[in-house]
Parts: structure tokens; C-alpha cells; sequence
């Protein structure tokens, strides 16, 4: 009877043995790159130089006096004319102009904006990704054992 325990105890062992023998630690394998923030590509923004215009006034009074200069300096005496309503939506039309500069400054600043918040989200996505692939590679090599590694035997049956 002690013989047949015996005989079932080196049996059961040597089927452990050949079990763990023959297997081989799962490779757990991470495949990524870090994210690359896109590149955004915009012109380049004109700068405005304003030309200088000369403003002449021609009223009933003074509009032989006018037309003699333009002839004199060899000008053609040809003149372009605006209204005092006209006159002022030029102004309104310059201002409109300006408050369209504004709107496209602020949506400059709105792209700095999210531009810097999509480096930094990036950079903190590589950053958990390198964590990731550490903790995968401390957990294969944790789990590198067999089956006798892990019951806490596999070091009594090691040859050196």
C-alpha cells in the first residue's frame, strides 16, 4: 500500500514536471509610439501698410483755384467725389475692419490655447504609455516562472 502511494506521488510529480516543462511563459507584447501633436499650418499674416491720401476739400468758393493746381503739376483733373453720408461709412467701414482684426486675434489666441493643452495632453499620454510598457515588462518578468515556480517548488528540481 505504501508502495502504491509512493508509485502515485513520483507519477503525479513527474506529470507536474513534463506539464510545466512544456510550458513556456506567455510574451505579453506592447506595440505603440508616442502621439505626435499635428502640425497646424497657416499663412502668414500680411502686414498693413496704410499709402497716404490727401484729402481736398472743394467747395463753391475754391474749386477754380483746385482745378488749376491739377492742372499745373500735370495731374489729370479728374475728382472723386463722396458724400457727407458716404464720408462717414468709410469710417464705419474702417471700424468694421478693425473689429474684425480683433475677432481674428482672439481666434489666434483660442488655437495657442488648444494647441497647448493638446502638447501637454500628449505629452501626458507618451508619459502613461512609457509607464504602461514598465509595468507590463515587471509583469512578464514576474510571471517568466513555470507551474513549480509558482506553487513555490520550481527551485527543488533547478539543475545548475
Amino acid at each position: 500500500m505504501a508502495k502504491h502511494s509512493i508509485v502515485s506521488v513520483l507519477g503525479c510529480l513527474t506529470a507536474l514536471l513534463l506539464v510545466s516543462g512544456c510550458s513556456s511563459p506567455k510574451v505579453l507584447e506592447i506595440s505603440t509610439k508616442p502621439l505626435q501633436r499635428p502640425e497646424l499650418t497657416l499663412p502668414k499674416v500680411d502686414v498693413i501698410v496704410s499709402r497716404p491720401v490727401k484729402w481736398t476739400l472743394i467747395t463753391p468758393e475754391n474749386y477754380e483755384e483746385v482745378f488749376a493746381k491739377l492742372k499745373k503739376s500735370g495731374r489729370p483733373v479728374v475728382l472723386f467725389g463722396v458724400t457727407d453720408t458716404g464720408y462717414g461709412n468709410l469710417g464705419l467701414n474702417l471700424s468694421d475692419i478693425r473689429a474684425l482684426v480683433e475677432q481674428q486675434k482672439s481666434i489666434i489666441v483660442a488655437y495657442e490655447g488648444y494647441y497647448k493643452n493638446a502638447e501637454d495632453t500628449i505629452t501626458k499620454a507618451n508619459k502613461d504609455l512609457e509607464e504602461d510598457k514598465a509595468n507590463a515588462k515587471k509583469l512578464q518578468e514576474e510571471d517568466s516562472g513555470g507551474l513549480l515556480d509558482k506553487v513555490g517548488i520550481g527551485s527543488l528540481f533547478k539543475t545548475k
